[in-house]
């Protein structure tokens, strides 16, 4: 039996705050839950949080988790990214799903996922 009950937050590293919260709650639509300053900001995602932290000197170091965010209509989630000028990859065809990377301000990875059929 785990001893681990859940997902409390995900978070990354950022280095402007102000930036970085109007990408997450501006562009991409999350709703901004708590925010202490410039040190920490906290986003609901349905039943998970995911926070940032900084300011940061310089941007922070690339790679280890990836938040893969669940989304109904990639097709319109890859638009609204163009319209806001977010770095972004091509819509990737999974077999079953489709993928979607895309960067915050800072370049840290996060992916939209479309699953296809019922």
């Amino acid at each position: 039996m785990s001893l681990i009950e859940g997902v409390d937050v995900v978070f990354y590293g950022i280095c402007n705050m102000n930036r970085s919260v109007a990408f997450y709650e501006g562009v991409l639509g999350l709703e901004l839950s708590q925010r202490a300053g410039n040190d920490w900001a906290q986003f609901t995602v349905g039943s998970t949080e995911i926070g940032l932290y900084g300011e940061l000197a310089t941007p922070p170091h690339q790679g280890g988790a990836t938040v893969s965010f669940r989304v109904s209509d990639i097709k319109a989630f890859d638009q609204m990214l163009v319209d806001a000028a977010v770095q972004k990859d091509v819509v990737e065809d999974m077999g079953g799903a489709l993928s979607l990377e895309f960067y915050d301000p800072d370049g840290n990875k996060l992916v939209a996922m479309q699953v296809l059929g019922g």
